[in-house]
């Protein structure tokens, strides 16, 4: 049986009719595009942008309309709304006067043609060409939006994410925040360039820019953010304001019949859906209005649950994503709430744990470990916070859920809390009274997790014990399936004395280079153990996985004294029979750490234990079977073996490949640091054990 039959085998009966239906729809758009059935007249647009007005418009009145319309509506419930923004500014600059002259300079920059985009620093001059990989240099052609050929990504020739980054605009925010701030025009005037230079020449579903219903998502709201904080200062003609409102319909008609059922029912969706629902609810005038609020309120109920497990963890095993998805469904909750519209309880508590797994996942330092794959994306772009620190989203969620040890580990208002929540979200926040959790373990045993930490405080250790599945809806068999998760199963960070010891391996791109997109989603990449060279999962082509191994249940313990958790997972992927670990980890509530690990089964085989450190300088232990470590932030710590005499212990650092010492930073970036390799040939069963500590420096 062929493994098409077999995926096709493995669909329910609703999915098979979705995406017959989603194929005769995407025949029949693509037969109206080629046939010019998209290049509406004046009349039949206004029948779509304003129906109730559309017999009452003279030939030719339709931009002065709307141009005046929109200058004297009175806003229905929005956020960002013309008569909140005076004392958000205000508020801004009491809170943020130091973040003034940085968006100040983060716009200039931009508006002078430099970017960044995904760990690169990319110069675009006007006129911008939007279907220029800015990277490789690849030219996109214009084409059906789901005729777009992604072969060259396939063959490792360049990666689409870096022309969608270009094409979401997410710098317009900072423009638009930098003329609310110092009212120079020529942010605003610059906002009007690049969105009306995109709109000319990206026509209504042609090309690379409308072949991601995410993508489209993504630039819908950051045009709704920029034209919002502008549009009251007349600063578009009535002519480019048409072009926009245009543009606008345009993205939500495209969501609302290309909503990701089935192709990406994750992140994906929920953003799609949150971004449809904003754009139904903002233009109540639309004739499509009513119905893209529906469709995307329904997606959200529907598919919110199912981006996290009850203990609020992510099915998708991808902090990044967890957060990213988080965002969106905040900024729902945060629209309803202002409406005075219900939301169910069970989406509603859902949302409050996952706020409470990004709590715990938190360290000293305000981030969180990399785990899993990560595109450096937010939900909302009104500030700029380190790649992996979202306490942004537990100030909002401390508003929103009442939450005061939420407020103490997000320590302050951010600037997305202030403009999204405005003066009313401020007060609230400052009238919590912060508290700090009274637990400082905790099992999350649906998503796979045990954080154990030594308190809440600046300086304090945190582990993070990785036991869950590699992904929900994977499958275990050799059916490939796609997961943001890694091949991380018993894998742990350590973090000591607020400083990073222990590191998850992270994430560099997906289409980049398969050799190092592989590398980071391998064990090998994680501090974790392979058995004859196996993975926990056979890795089947880009973020693909099958056959994947199952983990145990965990067991913990806390007390105290000491604090106790092990878990366990079924095998490595093709050996057999199978070979299974159990993995334990204890700590003695002072510095010190053990970590346990046993392998069942028969045989002799290679067995490599890793530990992916944070950039620091390593040495051998004089007279043990270990390792020396300073991180370059100054944490002085010991890596020692028992019970394994004869082991190899191996410094991996300095090497060009992907297995020549690296991390991934975020996406776009890697950085250089040491991997320690412990390994030997290894008759089964077998245990042995590593313990980690942490030592005071040597005087110089």
């Amino acid at each position: 049986m062929s493994l098409k039959l077999r995926k096709l085998m493995g669909m329910s009966a609703r999915e098979l009719l979705f995406r017959v239906r989603h194929h005769w729809a995407t025949a029949a758009e693509r037969r109206q595009f080629r046939s010019g059935g998209y290049n509406w007249s004046d009349l039949k647009w206004a029948t779509k942008l304003c129906p109730r007005q559309s017999t009452k418009l003279l030939p030719g009145e339709l931009a002065a309309w709307w141009q005046l319309h929109m200058q004297n509506r009175v806003e229905p419930v929005m956020l960002l709304a013309p008569d909140a923004l005076p004392a958000i500014v205000s508020r801004y600059r009491k809170l943020f006067p130091e973040q003034i002259e940085a968006v100040e300079t983060r716009a200039r920059l931009n508006c002078s043609g430099q970017f960044s985009f995904l760990g690169s620093d990319v110069v675009m001059q006007e006129p911008i060409d939007w279907h220029r990989d800015p990277k490789s240099g690849h030219q996109w052609d214009s084409v059906f939006h789901a005729d777009v050929d992604f072969a060259f990504c396939r063959e490792g020739g360049g990666d689409a994410k870096y022309i969608w980054d270009i094409a979401r605009q997410d710098y317009l925010i900072d423009c638009a925040i930098a003329f609310r701030l110092t009212g120079n025009a020529v942010y605003s005037q610059q906002i009007v360039r690049w969105v009306k230079s995109w709109i000319t020449e990206n026509p209504y579903l042609d090309g690379i820019h409308w072949s991601s219903a995410l993508e489209v998502a993504a630039r819908s709201l950051n045009w709704l953010w920029s034209y919002q904080l502008c549009r009251h200062e007349e600063f578009l003609s009535a002519e480019d304001h048409l072009v926009w409102i245009k543009a606008f319909y345009q993205h939500g008609a495209f969501l609302h019949r290309h909503i990701s059922y089935y192709f990406s029912p994750n992140n994906h969706i929920i953003a799609e859906s949150v971004v449809l629902y904003f754009l139904g609810c903002f233009f109540p005038e639309f004739d499509e209005a009513e119905a893209w609020r529906s469709h995307g309120w329904r997606v959200i109920e529907e598919y919110g649950l199912q981006q996290f497990y009850e203990d609020g963890g992510s099915t998708e095993q991808a902090l990044f994503y967890h957060n990213y998805c988080l965002g969106f469904l905040l900024l729902a909750i945060v629209l309803r709430d202002a409406q005075g519209a219900p939301v169910s309880e069970s989406l509603r508590d859902r949302i409050e744990r996952a706020l409470e797994f990004t709590m715990w996942m938190t360290r000293s330092d305000g981030t969180v470990p990399r785990i899993g794959d990560a595109d450096n994306a937010r939900a909302f772009c009104f500030s700029h916070l380190p790649l992996w620190d979202f306490r942004n989203l537990l100030a909002i969620g401390s508003v929103i859920f009442d939450r005061q040890d939420m407020k103490f580990v997000a320590e302050k208002f951010y600037e997305d809390a202030l403009w999204l929540l405005g003066e009313e979200g401020y007060a609230s926040f400052e009238s919590l009274s912060p508290k700090v959790p009274e637990q400082t373990s905790r099992t999350f045993p649906s998503s796979g997790y045990y954080l154990m930490r030594s308190g809440w405080g600046s300086e304090e250790d945190h582990l993070t014990f990785d036991a869950g599945p590699i992904a929900e809806g994977l499958y275990t068999s050799a059916i490939p399936s796609s997961a943001h998760g890694h091949s991380d199963l018993l894998s742990f960070t350590l973090t000591m004395a607020g400083k990073p010891l222990i590191v998850d391996g992270g994430f560099y791109t997906y289409d980049e280079d398969p050799e190092w997109h592989r590398y980071f989603r391998e064990a090998s990449a994680h501090n974790t153990i392979l058995v004859g060279g196996a993975s926990h999962a056979n890795y089947h082509l880009s973020n693909a996985w099958s056959s994947v191994a199952v983990p145990g249940p965990i067991h913990a313990h806390t007390s105290r004294l000491f604090d106790y958790v092990e878990s366990s997972h079924s095998g490595f992927f093709n050996i057999s029979p199978a070979v299974s670990h159990r993995r334990s980890i204890y700590h003695d509530r002072q510095c010190h750490w053990l970590v346990m690990d046993q392998l069942s089964g028969a045989g002799t085989y290679r067995v490599e234990a890793f530990f992916h450190l944070a950039p620091a300088e390593v040495r051998s232990l004089e007279g043990k079977r270990g390792i020396s470590i300073e991180t370059k932030l100054g944490l002085a710590a010991e890596l020692e073996v028992y019970d394994w005499n004869d082991c190899n212990i191996e410094t991996i650092t300095g090497g060009e490949g992907p297995g020549g010492g690296w991390i991934g930073t975020g996406y776009g970036y890697r950085e250089r640091a040491p991997v320690i390799r412990i390994w030997g040939d290894v008759p089964l069963p077998n245990s042995f054990c590593f313990s980690i500590r942490r030592v005071e420096k040597p005087i110089p």
